[in-house]
């Protein structure tokens, strides 16, 4: 071989592997972890650079990703979720009532009052069956950490989705040194200990016994505070939420929870329908902000579609998902594990080759590609990651010890990534700019 050959060829490789050579020093240099990415055109099968790409690592929010691409594929862009009103007639009069719930992550109390429209003032004879049969699985998935249980971010998934399953408390300040004033929208009594302060508000909240704990302080110069939390035992929330749109609606009747439909009555007339709005709506401002509700509900209504009876267990999902994602992209994910639809689960893992190569075949979704946001973007998990390039479209991922980004660099030659930090040292903001800039690094050459 000629030396010019030589110097081409050895100038080529270092070209190439700059990214994998030089920037990945600058990952363990600034932070140290375990580091799994690859970088690649979406339009060609070339690698641009990777390293340890075919370890399974967990995805966290980069699991919706995933979800939502199976969520166009099956449902379609055009999906809306249905909650419909059913009666039974007795003697020309309304005797029982069934409120047919789909698994909406949207619905609201101000949806469930049009809902009952044609009974507004009706005094029910029979009873009046809230239906949650469409699901089977339990409301809080087992494969949750018993921490993410009554957080704002893990919320119970049912049929019955109602005000995003969340208790909102509001904190409002009173006299310096003085207990601060809280209130609920749902019906908890409150045992509270914050105190009116000249510090900065802290409040910290908690479910016990169906009673809300907060303890801490508000800051006396707040007009008022708004925190979240999840309720526990579910089926006590959503009887409190009906029970005030029965109200509302001068609605009179004993409610039921049902999640056997054999137990619901015969001869059901349809009275009214609501719909949400499309699937094409929904998902792109969820997957901005990684609603884990809207992500969770998604999974059950994709793998309760593909299953003869319902589904009756989480983990259901996972044979499911993997079978989908061979249809739909001939892509096999053999020991991967798919949980839930949010990537809440530290269960799930994925390897970042495989989720690089279903991302590779997505960016052809244009609804998919839209709804990821960009850098800089308010309201969105990329919202203080402005120093990205202006080109890319991605998804972020974070749990504790773990931070991911994949998505796309949008320009005259597409490029598809899947970057995952695993097992780095709190605090969790200083994994975002060595990854951020190792990403621009690798896409602009």
């Amino acid at each position: 071989m000629s030396t010019k050959l030589s110097i081409f060829l050895i100038s080529v490789l270092l070209l190439v592997s700059g990214c994998a050579s030089n920037h990945t020093r600058l990952l363990y240099n600034k932070k140290p972890a375990f580091y799994s990415y690859i970088f690649g055109d979406v339009q060609s099968k070339h690698i641009d650079a990777e390293h340890e790409a075919d370890v399974y690592v967990a995805p966290a929010s980069c699991q919706k990703t995933l979800t939502a691409l199976l969520a166009y594929k099956t449902l379609g862009v055009d999906y809306r979720y249905e909650t419909k009103l059913y009666v039974t007639k007795k003697n020309h009069k309304v005797h029982d009532v069934v409120v047919s719930f789909a698994g909406d992550p949207t619905l609201t109390m101000e949806d469930l009052e049009r809902l009952l429209k044609p009974i507004n003032g009706v005094a029910v004879t029979g009873k009046i069956f809230l239906d949650a049969s469409l699901f089977k699985t339990p409301p809080h998935s087992p494969n949750l950490m018993i921490d993410d249980m009554g957080t704002d971010y893990g919320q119970p998934v049912s049929s019955i989705n109602v005000d995003k399953n969340l208790i909102i408390v509001t904190a409002q300040p009173n006299k310096i040194g003085k207990p601060a004033f809280l209130a609920n929208d749902s019906g908890y009594l409150i045992d509270s200990d914050v105190v009116t302060t000249l510090e900065r508000s802290s409040i910290k909240l908690s479910l016990c016994n169906n009673r809300i704990k907060a303890s801490g302080n508000i800051n006396f110069n707040e007009v008022f505070l708004e925190l979240k939390i999840s309720p526990i035992d579910f089926d006590r929330y959503v009887l409190y939420k009906i029970k005030r749109v029965m109200k509302s609606a001068g609605v009179k009747g004993r409610l039921v929870i049902v999640r056997d439909q054999s137990q619901l009555p015969a001869k059901l007339v349809l009275l009214n329908t609501i719909k949400s709005e499309a699937l094409g709506s929904i998902i792109p401002p969820a997957l901005k902000k990684s609603d884990n509700l809207v992500f969770d509900s998604l999974y059950l209504k994709i793998v309760n579609s593909q299953i003869t009876g319902g589904v009756k267990n989480w983990n259901e999902g996972d044979e499911v998902f993997k079978r989908l994602i061979h249809e739909y992209f001939n892509i096999e994910m053999e020991n991967a594990m798919f949980v839930d639809g949010s990537g809440l689960s530290r269960y799930n893992r994925v390897q970042p080759r495989k989720l690089f190569a279903v991302l590779r075949q997505g960016y052809y979704i244009s609804e998919f590609v839209k709804a990821l946001p960009g850098p800089g973007e308010p309201n969105s998990t990329l919202a203080k990651r402005a120093d990205l390039l202006r080109s890319i479209k991605a998804k972020t991922g974070a749990m504790s010890g773990i931070s991911c980004l994949c998505g796309y660099s949008i320009n005259k030659r597409p490029k598809t990534f899947v970057i995952v930090a695993n097992s780095f040292a709190p605090p969790a903001k200083e994994i975002f700019p060595v990854l951020d800039g190792f990403v621009n690094g690798c896409l602009d050459r």
